[in-house]
């Protein structure tokens, strides 16, 4: 790493992502910004992610490899990232996905141009091996033109069983001074919502958000992800964190409480659901019944298995009659 000061850090935490890791760097290193460094804050990891990232850092000075002596989750490995950070800009970014070339330098103009502190893309999602299923990941109207982006909006769309994922998923460029201003940190007991946590708090301090339409970001979908192994001690978590929002930021718009207090229900309810699930499990018929008629919110939530066997079901290929 030379003296001068990156214009980006491009902070990333990784847990055994060996798999994805070297096309991540890659995309990382083949940005049109060349001012950028890539600081990789191994979690702990049992695979070669380590030992890769060491020899990305031995042909590119830009990378940086910091090694956790214990497994403490996604938000202690990206508090460690910006607490090294030296660029004038902080962007997020996972040690699985990829970015298109020129991103940060478009995300870098707008939010210059409009005089934003956060700016942010869609993501285009792509499912793991089939780089050719990409589609947009979030509501494609939020970004059919530049467009700033309240708390209350974040808040709005990141209730539980949405029909769309929230905008807490965003993998923003922030502002570096802004973000130390305002003293916002990842919340190190979530080890999943940290990044919804953390662009809650910086809004409420004041950052503005601004939408990019182009989605440059390509988020791969795959099993191993744990955006999409969501359990109840994860809930819990997110209730706790949502708690601690409510006291650190008593006086919340409006608009921004009722939608705080909405997704507090849906948190609740999501709670609730899991109950009867789990109760059905262990053939708890009884219970789960018993749990389910006390809770009649959750009754639509009961119909997603039996809607997604449907679903499944009837994208199966169909037997052709046979002919004489």
């Amino acid at each position: 790493m030379t003296g001068e000061r990156p214009v980006v850090s491009v902070i990333t935490a990784n847990y055994n992502g060996a798999r994805h890791l070297p096309d991540a760097i890659a995309s990382v290193l083949g940005q049109s910004l060349r001012a950028l460094e890539l600081i990789v804050v191994d979690d702990a990891s049992s695979d070669a992610s380590a030992a890769l990232v060491a020899e990305a850092a031995a042909l590119d000075t830009r990378v940086r490899l910091i090694v956790q002596a214990r497994n403490a989750g996604p938000g202690a490995a990206r508090n460690r990232a910006l607490a090294e950070a030296r660029g004038r800009w902080i962007a997020i970014f996972d040690s699985d996905d990829l970015m298109e070339p020129d991103r940060l330098a478009r995300l870098l103009r707008r939010a210059e141009s409009d005089k934003a502190d956060i700016v942010a893309d869609n993501l285009m999602a792509f499912e793991d091996g089939a780089p050719q299923s990409i589609r947009p990941f979030l509501p494609e109207p939020l970004f059919q033109a530049p467009g700033w982006v309240t708390l209350a909006d974040v808040i709005d769309s990141s209730r539980m069983y949405a029909r769309r994922p929230g905008l807490g998923y965003l993998k923003p460029l922030v502002r570096a001074a802004a973000w130390r201003a305002a003293g916002v940190r990842y919340d190190e007991t979530l080890r999943i919502g940290e990044d919804y946590d953390v662009l809650l708090r910086l809004l409420a301090k004041g950052l503005r958000l601004r939408l990019e339409p182009a989605g440059l970001y390509r988020y791969r979908r795959h099993p191993a992800s744990i955006s999409h192994v969501l359990r109840r001690d994860h809930l819990e978590a997110m209730l706790r964190a949502d708690a601690a929002f409510d006291t650190d930021v008593p006086d919340l718009p409006a608009d921004a409480r009722r939608a705080q207090a909405a997704r507090r229900r849906s948190l609740e309810r999501a709670l609730a659901y899991d109950e009867v699930i789990q109760r059905l499990k262990r053939r708890d018929l009884a219970g789960g019944i018993s749990r389910a008629l006390g809770a009649p919110a959750i009754w639509p939530l009961l119909t997603m298995p039996v809607t997604a066997r449907i679903k499944r079901l009837a994208a199966r290929p169909q037997p052709q009659p046979q002919t004489a």
